[in-house]
This record gives C-alpha cells, structure tokens and sequence, in this order.
C-alpha cells in the first residue's frame, strides 16, 4: 500500500488530538477531583451516585432536619411541663396550708391573690409558642389556644342555688396531631394539644362558648381552689371541701407527671434516631467517596504520562512532516 504525505498527516493529527483529549480530561478529573463529570464517562458510576445523593444523602439531611426540629418543639414542650408541674405543687403546699383548722376565712381569703397569679401563670402556659407557633393549639398554632372568659355557672358544685360568676378559659385549639417523617416507615408526634396537657375535654357552655372543664381540669379545679377561699360558695374551706381540692390536684399532679414522661420518651427516641442517622450519613458519604472521588496520586502519575504521551506524539510527528516543497526543490 502506497503510504502518502497527507495520510502520514491525517494520522499524526489524529494520534496528538486523541492524546490532547485524554489530555484534557485527566486535567479536568484532577481539577474537579472527580472520575467523572458526565454521565457518558461511566454511567453506572453516575447512576449510584445519582441515587446515592438523591435518595441517600438528601432524605437523610431532611429526617435530620425534621428530627432537629422535633426535639426544640418537645424540649419547649418539657420546660413548660417542668413550669406546670412547679406551679401545682405550689398550689398543693396553699391547699394544704389553707385546710388548716386554725386559719379565719380572712386567712384564707389572703391566699387567694397567689393563687390567682398561679392560675394566671397556667394560662401563659397554655399559650406558649415557638416561633410564633402556639404548641398547645393542636393544628390552630396561629391564635392563642386560651384565653379567660367570664362565666355565670353552677357546674363547679352541681348545686342549683351555688349560681355565680367565676373566671373560665376557652380554649380555640383542638385535638390535631403534629408529626414528622423520621424514617422512610416512621413518624412521630410531636406536640400535646391542651386537652393532653391540662386534661378535660371540650364541652358547650352558656352562650355556645367552648370551656375546657370536666370535673379534673386543671384549671377548673384552680378555678375552684379560688372560690373557695373568697368563699363564693358560701362554705367554710377545710374538711372535704379541701381534701377535694387537694386530691384533685394530686391527680392532675399524675397526669402532668405521665405527659413529661411522655415527652421525654419521645426526645430519647428522636436522640437516638438522630444518632443512627449520622452515623448513617457518614457510611452513605464514604460510599459516594470510593465511587466517585479520584485518587490523586494516581490521578497525577497518569497524567505525567498522557503528558509525556502527548509531547511524544508532536516530537513524532515534528520529524515525520518535515520534509517539505523546498526541500524536494533543493
């Protein structure tokens, strides 16, 4: 076969632009510290990846997130139960004192002005909020949960001549459930609706007002600590009517008690998500690293030989096309 000038052309040209290519692409691997940049490079590599990030690493991130916020709304959750609790007890060691056989209803009637300040302090609770988020109100986390309404009444003592005015709450939340995805199967409630934390269901009052009362409430039987030592009632406190009062608030004393136990199992769970997902998150990233990172090392040695391939190839084809016209004409 007849070997020509021009073909000696075509394939040195060929063999520098093919070398300049593989070139080209070590320089761009070095530079991004990547295998590949393209999917055409090695397609089931991207595609791990792909699917490594995708639904990897980003839901992981995301449960992350979703945990990281799970935790605030519960820990906010647990300081006001911890307040709630503190508030209770107080209000015990005032029933207890005011049961006392020795006290003159005026005494008495001098323990009533705390205790109003504490049932002031339980409705704040009620309306605590995160980031202008009321935590109470179940899904109507934007208007306060309670507020104080005044009430003509006789269910407190069940007895028709016992018809007064007293302070009550209505509550505007309901009984809504706010969950977040933790796992790809699991979710998780994070928040206790008023009725859960202070106890008592909803029921119609006067005037169609919705008033959280049923004979546990933790407000009501406040509400009911107050009547009776400004003697609303028309009785003497002591006796039954304080060891009512006081086992009352034992009882709502249990079940503030249960909710924290609640909320702090629901943290220590979220904790020990959080803790798998990390460790999760760092296995997810070394396998996305050994698929798609570069060595560099050897990254390096083989582009000083493409290098030294490519310089090889022009030194080459420098002296194979270098006769010329002139020197035929010499």
């Amino acid at each position: 076969m007849r070997v020509t000038h021009r073909m000696l052309a075509q394939s040195v040209s060929r063999n520098v632009r093919d070398n300049l290519t593989a070139l080209e692409r070590k320089a761009v691997q070095l530079s991004s510290g990547r295998c590949f940049h393209r999917p055409s490079h090695d397609p089931a590599g991207v595609y791990k990846v792909m699917r490594l990030t995708g639904t990897g690493l980003y839901r992981n991130e995301q449960y992350q997130r979703n945990i990281g916020e799970g935790i605030t709304w519960l820990t906010i959750t647990e300081d006001a139960l911890i307040e709630a609790v503190d508030i209770v007890q107080r209000l015990k060691e005032l029933a207890v004192y005011a049961a006392t056989g020795t006290l003159t209803p005026a005494d008495r009637e001098l323990i009533a002005p705390e205790v109003e300040e504490l049932f002031d302090h339980l409705v704040s609770i009620g309306n605590t909020e995160l980031g202008g988020l009321y935590i109470f109100g179940g899904h109507q986390t934007q208007t306060p949960p309670y507020e104080k309404v005044e009430i003509k009444s006789e269910a407190i003592y069940e007895k028709p001549e016992n018809i007064y005015e007293y302070i009550g709450i209505k509550y505007a939340g309901d009984k809504g459930a706010r969950e977040i995805e933790i796992t790809p199967s699991q979710k998780l409630t994070i928040n206790l609706t008023g009725i859960e934390f202070f106890g008592g269901e909803r029921v119609e009052g006067e005037e169609e007002e919705k008033i959280v009362g049923a004979g546990t409430d933790l407000f009501l039987t406040v509400r009911k600590f107050i009547n009776i030592l400004r003697g609303t009632n028309g009785e003497a406190v002591g006796g039954e009517e304080a060891g009512a009062i006081i086992g009352e608030l034992e009882k709502r004393m249990d079940h503030l008690l249960q909710q924290g136990a609640q909320v702090g199992a629901r943290v220590k769970r979220l904790q020990s998500t959080e803790q798998r997902l990390k460790g999760e998150h760092i296995h997810l990233r070394e396998l996305r690293s050994k698929i798609e990172d570069l060595d560099l090392a050897a990254a390096i040695t083989e582009l000083t030989m493409q290098e030294n391939a490519y310089h090889a190839a022009l030194a080459t084809g420098a002296r194979m096309i270098y006769p010329s016209l002139i020197d035929f004409l010499r």
